[in-house]
């Protein structure tokens, strides 16, 4: 057990490398698989359920964010947790968010002003609002500082899980580009009009996020099994299924 427990401490990166490459690859299929499906395939009826609050494309979404708070709860030791209580904290509200917490029990949306300087809104609310933006803001803080530096290292040398991770990045960059087009081009005096192909785009990409999480957590945290029989010899790091 001495070498499996030394295996589990230092986490290799090199660890069933290309499985999880080649679950990110698989992601992106199917990503690419749910746009074209409602865009070719699905009658009107169907196309509006699809992407609908409460559809399953808005319920995968969620799912797939407590899928990866579960993972960090079993794999992380309680004080470790507590440290990082920012890591579950995001996570928790980027699946309220999908599931539109953010605008279903305050007066207006916690993210925009008008629920501040509003004299309608109860003051109740605004300090509601302001806690939970105030506190997530320190999240994203303590992210940026605890773990930014290993982004990038884990970045240049292409780790699974860092790749994941600016994979999860950039789907969330390019549904918010895809969702404020309209209102930035019409700064720029263009009209633009929101049609059903964007909001397909703008909603699978968001799915995208959990799913990359997903894949980036697992690598961070391969199966004892795994890490077990690496330690023993039965694996090698680029061939997590060879035998020796």
């Amino acid at each position: 057990m001495g070498e499996t427990d030394m295996a589990w401490r230092e986490r290799k990166t090199g660890y069933g490398k290309g499985h999880y490459f080649n679950q990110m690859g698989l992601a992106l299929l199917v990503l690419v698989f749910l746009i074209a499906l409602p865009l070719a395939f699905f009658p009107e009826d169907i196309r509006k359920f699809y992407l609908s609050e409460g559809g399953p494309i808005e319920v995968f979404s969620a799912a797939g964010y407590l899928i990866v708070v579960a993972t960090l709860v079993r794999e992380t030791s309680y004080r470790d947790l507590l440290k990082r209580w920012y890591l579950v904290a995001i996570l928790i509200a980027m699946c309220l968010r999908e599931l539109d917490f953010h605008a279903h029990f305050t007066t207006h949306n916690i993210t925009k002003t008008t629920l501040y300087i509003s004299p309608d809104v109860p003051l109740l609310e605004k300090l509601i609002g302001a806690t939970v933006v105030i506190a997530l803001g320190v999240a994203f803080y303590l992210l940026l500082k605890n773990g930014f530096r290993s982004f990038v290292h884990g970045l240049r040398h292409g780790e699974a899980t860092a790749v994941a991770i600016a994979a999860a990045v950039g789907c969330a960059v390019l549904s918010k580009v895809i969702d404020g087009a309209p209102s930035n081009l019409t700064f720029l005096s263009i009209q633009f009009t929101r049609i059903y192909t964007s909001t397909v785009f703008e909603e699978i990409l968001e799915l995208g996020i959990p799913i990359f999480l997903a894949i980036a957590a697992f690598s961070a945290f391969p199966t004892q099994d795994g890490l077990a029989k690496w330690a023993s010899g039965q694996i090698t790091p680029n061939n997590p299924r060879s035998v020796t």
